[in-house]
């Protein structure tokens, strides 16, 4: 039994580093990195495989991990059905009973078709995908000319707004970018952020109710199904012996494994979800994204690199987050997206310190970035302005 309790809440922690760990730059993130790298696996394959092997796995990594497909969204698919018929054949037939009442058996429905609603909505909602049409309503955000510059995206011939991302997998740009979610076969950007958020917030809300569901059930059976708090049973000597809360336990997973090892399965779920909803909870209270979260460590790098010899060591200050405007007012351009208010076209944009009224003509008037590459440009630390103008500014 103790090997089915460890085996379950190690699958549940891989699926979690697996799955969500991309977000952190900790330990959780580097073992995430080590157990998703496809590149890394492919050249340990190929010295064992050889070649050919090899080569099949650069293909499936380049389909997998590189191109749009719905692989984890199947995955979610099954895993939410699987459990649901299990849920259905194992845990149904025992509500009600003297812990839950009958209404219970339609919430289970109702939360489940909601979790499968704001799934579809999240991954088919547009994360903020910038096009001529719709550039002057992204160009609101003024460019700090520290993280974010004005560029030109030469892959869609388009000026970059400030904060956002061209992403390799979908091959579009995108609006305050924080990452590209497999799970939802989309980008999370400006006009999905909070659909993503919701998603996340939900689901750890639907495992904790699920855990719940499955403590009752399982009190139900120890109490009145089988009566564990009088059992007794005789020791060596003949002597009554009162059943103790992990043999109850070990008998009931015994009798209802399936009910039990689900519960756990959702309350370690729950924590990891509620997790990563409160982890970029933290990023909207900083004013930041995923993203910009790696462009401020290598900002952070770069000035420690920067300072003289005698001062290495000592704390490195760098430009204040101009983008963190308080946490409500962070929230609320998440809730309410700046691209989705009331704007006055590119005047608005040129006042706010966004994108020029014209398209650059040449590519001297920005700076061009190739957009199949997004790495963090070269700072110079001694020349970092968070305040100073840019060329679309007049």
């Amino acid at each position: 039994m103790i090997f089915v309790l460890v085996g379950t809440l190690l699958v549940a922690f891989l699926i979690y580093v697996c799955c969500f760990g991309g977000s952190s730059t900790g330990v959780i993130g580097r073992m995430h990195r080590a157990l998703t790298s496809c590149g890394c696996f492919g050249r340990c394959l190929g010295k064992i495989c050889g070649k050919r092997c090899a080569a099949a796995c650069e293909y499936v990594d380049d389909v997998c991990c590189w191109r749009p497909n719905p692989l984890l969204q199947l995955f979610y698919l099954s895993l939410m059905g699987g459990g649901f018929i299990l849920y259905y054949m194992h845990c149904l037939p025992h509500i009600p009973n003297t812990r839950l009442s009958a209404w219970h058996r339609l919430s289970s429905y109702a939360a489940m078709l909601g979790g499968f609603v704001i799934f579809f909505l999240a991954s088919f909602c547009d994360p903020g995908t910038v096009t001529s049409a719709n550039l002057h309503r992204f160009s609101t955000v003024h460019f700090d000319n520290v993280i974010y510059k004005p560029k030109m995206c030469t892959t869609c011939m388009l000026p970059r707004p400030a904060r956002s991302k061209h992403c390799v997998i979908c091959n579009k740009c995108v609006a305050r970018f924080d990452h590209h979610c497999p799970w939802l076969n989309s980008c999370v950007g400006e006009r999905n952020y909070r659909l993503f958020l919701l998603f996340l917030i939900y689901h750890s809300v639907l495992c904790f109710y699920s855990f719940f569901i499955h403590v009752q059930i399982t009190m139900s059976l120890a109490i009145d199904t089988y009566q564990l708090h009088d059992a007794y049973y005789l020791d060596a000597a003949g002597r009554r012996q009162s059943v103790s809360a992990l043999q109850a336990f070990q008998y009931l997973f015994m009798r209802h494994n399936i009910v039990v090892a689900i519960g756990i399965f959702c309350l370690v779920l729950a924590f990891a979800l509620f997790g990563f909803w409160a982890y970029h909870m933290y990023l909207i209270s900083r004013g930041t994204t995923t993203n910009e979260t790696f462009k401020w460590q290598d900002l952070r790098a770069e000035f420690k690199r920067a300072q003289p010899a005698g001062e290495r060591g000592a704390s490195v200050r760098v430009p204040v987050n101009t983008y963190n405007k308080g946490f409500l007012r962070n929230l609320s351009e998440v809730l309410y997206p700046l691209s989705l208010r009331p704007t006055a076209g590119f005047a608005d944009a040129r006042r706010h310190g966004g994108a020029m009224i014209h398209f650059p003509a040449t590519a001297s008037s920005v700076e061009c970035d190739g957009g199949a590459e997004d790495e963090p440009e070269h700072i110079d630390a001694a020349h970092a302005q968070p305040e100073s103008a840019h060329p679309h500014q007049e």
